[in-house]
């Protein structure tokens, strides 16, 4: 085999983390368990288990390694558990107070008050410095901060999105008074490093939420990174972002990478939608912990371009992934004589009863279990052993005797439950774009995905799933599938009324020409040549609460150019749309994966028929049921249901009315 053989994409989830790897003669997936004290750990247990997977030593794997993508949660588990340092806010005088408002409730758990300090300085609405920053006022807030506990010192002042001077020359007075061979802050850190919009507010929560990730995300990253090159790979680390791309380490910001891994999952479901020329898609990603769904309709997908993260508005365009509390490890309880399931999780450690690990509580595992869909002897292949008596007797205990009924029908209560509330949660996602379930094709994923998609697909109405053949590391594929990215942007501070622009277009052009090329350098420290990098011009436009980003041409020659502004907002003639922002997106290509076509065979499945055994059905009860290997299932291959399909990484549970056909792409389609 060549050099250079080998793209490798890593995704961390919150029970397992996946691995998939594509190579010329096809492809191969692991798993192995989330590791939360240290993602490093999983990280590299992953690379371990591929490379023996392929029969390969780490190191001669890594050296003929091209590509790795990585999509983490070192972010969110940051802010989840609360463990990043503790932050000092030096802000304008006057703005203290207003950072902390009902806007934002949870604010004060990464910065309480007493860590907010104001100075005097101004910088106008028309981006002009009116009043310098006072060089003894800055070096006493920074020395107050640190007495009070601050380990990293965050500076964010109104309208310096327009010009940064004050926030510059702040930075400068503290790093002059502590230099970095000092035990001082060792991080001076500014908001127009990560916004350059408007809304002094937002901006400042966005260089809040980045800055108490920053530190932890780049001790983990650039370990991951030297790890890996220690042992032969010779190739940038690409980290996976929530706007959509994979960035080198040395070029991501923290924030950016919140949430990448479910938004790798609806980018893979982009990929098949493209694939099969579908219209609108729903991506259903159920794992462990939660289920995230992404939808994609009219071939757009669906943006966030003011999300929240720990309740607090940050200037990050997201893909937009709704999750929710309903996975293999959410616990079900009855509480008068109700029911409920999720979102409290197992987790991975102890996880369901069932894993034997000291869990106790029963889960939605537990119940797959309980009523024969999952093989305890076979789950994950086989590689981790499940105790079933455990499973049985967790769900007696807290559901089965409360409700008096048999633990069977606990089970199934427990499953119905569970996937009732996935259905909602779809139904609802649906209703807010006017889509109906009918005409959306639903992309299932994740650990548990196959074992509940037909249950949650049926009851919210949706008739066509497809599944691939590594369905629980289909994240995994979906960061396969993303090019590095980078996006910059400037404030603009314009007005469209009407059809007529107030855009100074000579303004407008040296703005651009300035971002490309910022572009172009940072692109090269990627690796890519001009000529191989593809640029889009949008803008951020608002018209009230209404948000939209816009693609534009790159040069503004006359009115006409800003149509496609004007025309996304249902807008009266008189009304006055702001410009917010300039953005431009660069792009440079990364080798991806291309599924392999196949002629379709017999429709005939009894060739990877495996066996029986009893399961338990809705309205039928203990059934012998048939049980099939998916990957001896070849394309053309149709099950009917009631049947079962196990996987080395998941099992597919097939009701009745419900048929899965093998395609010409090796992919599981289920339709009733």
């Amino acid at each position: 085999m060549v050099e250079d053989d080998y793209y490798v994409s890593i995704d961390t989830g919150g029970t397992f983390t996946d691995g998939y790897v594509s190579y010329p003669d096809g492809s191969t997936t692991v798993k192995v368990p989330t590791t939360d004290h240290d993602l490093t750990v999983c990280f590299r247990n992953c690379i371990d288990k591929a490379a023996a997977k392929l029969e390969k030593p780490t190191e001669e794997f890594l050296v003929n390694t091209d590509v790795i993508r990585f999509s983490t949660t070192i972010g969110t588990n940051t802010i989840i558990e609360r463990s990043g340092p503790k932050i000092g806010l030096i802000v304008t005088a006057g703005e203290e107070d207003g950072l902390f408002s009902a806007e934002a409730e949870d604010e004060s758990l990464i910065a309480g008050e007493d860590l907010v300090i104001g100075v005097e300085e101004r910088t106008d609405a028309d981006g002009e410095v009116v009043d310098p920053v006072d060089a003894d006022e800055v070096q006493a807030a920074a020395k107050t901060l640190m007495n009070r506990g601050a380990k990293l010192l965050l500076i964010s002042f109104a309208n310096s999105f327009h010009d940064e001077t004050n926030e510059e020359r702040a930075r400068t007075v503290i790093e002059t008074e502590y230099p970095p061979h000092y035990l001082g802050p060792n991080q001076v850190l500014t908001a127009n490093e990560v916004s350059s919009r408007p809304g002094y507010r937002t901006r400042t929560y966005t260089a809040l939420v980045n800055a108490y990730v920053h530190r932890p995300m780049a001790r983990s990253l650039y370990k991951a990174e030297d790890d890996a090159r220690n042992s032969g790979y010779s190739n940038p680390l690409l980290i996976g972002q929530s706007t959509g791309g994979v960035a080198g380490v040395s070029k991501t910001v923290a924030l950016h990478t919140y949430n990448s891994g479910p938004v790798a999952g609806v980018l893979g479901a982009d990929a098949f939608r493209e694939l099969y020329d579908l219209e609108s898609v729903l991506s259903a990603d159920m794992g462990g912990t939660s289920i995230d769904l992404g939808t994609i309709v009219d071939g757009e997908l669906e943006r966030n371009l003011l999300p929240e993260v720990a309740d607090m508005p940050v200037h990050v365009p997201m893909i937009d992934v709704h999750t929710a509390g309903a996975g293999g490890g959410s616990v079900a309880s009855v509480s008068d004589g109700e029911l409920s399931v999720g979102p409290e999780s197992a987790g991975a450690e102890p996880g369901p009863a069932c894993y034997d690990l000291g869990g106790f509580q029963p889960t939605t595992t537990d119940a797959d279990v309980a009523l024969g869909y999952i093989d305890p002897d076979y789950f994950l292949g086989g590689d981790q052993q499940l105790n079933a008596d455990r499973a049985a007797e967790a769900i007696e205990r807290q559901v089965a005797d409360p409700l008096d009924v048999s633990v069977a029908e606990a089970a199934l209560r427990v499953r119905q439950r569970v996937d009732g509330n996935i259905a909602d949660s779809i139904e609802t996602q649906l209703a807010e774009r006017g889509e109906d379930p009918a005409d959306v094709t639903l992309i299932a994923y994740g650990g548990a995905g196959p074992t509940h998609c037909c249950t949650f697909a049926e009851a919210a109405g949706i008739t066509r799933i497809i599944t691939a053949p590594a369905a629980a590391e289909f994240s995994a594929f979906g960061g396969a599938t993303l090019d590095v990215e980078h996006r910059y942007s400037e404030a603009l501070g314009e007005t469209v009324a009407g059809d007529v622009p107030s855009v100074d277009e000579h303004a407008f052009e040296r703005t651009i020409e300035r971002l490309e090329a910022e572009a172009i350098q940072d692109m090269a420290g990627e690796g890519f040549d001009a000529d191989e990098v593809a640029l889009q011009t949008s803008i951020l436009a608002r018209l009230g609460d209404e948000i939209r980003e816009v693609d534009v041409p790159s040069r503004i020659d006359d009115s006409s150019d800003l149509d496609p502004v004007i025309d996304a907002f249902d807008a009266d003639p008189e009304d006055e749309i702001d410009l917010d922002t300039l953005v431009l997106t660069a792009v440079g290509p990364v080798a991806t994966e291309d599924l392999d076509r196949h002629e379709l065979g017999d429709a005939d499945p009894s060739d990877a028929r495996k066996g029986s055994r009893e399961a338990y059905w809705p309205g039928d009860g203990w059934v012998e049921t048939d049980v099939y290997q998916r990957e001896d299932l070849v394309p053309g291959n149709a099950v009917e249901g009631r049947a079962l399909i196990e996987a080395t990484d998941t099992t597919y549970v097939v009701p009745d009315d419900w048929t899965y056909t093998i395609d010409e792409y090796a992919n599981g389609i289920i339709e009733r």
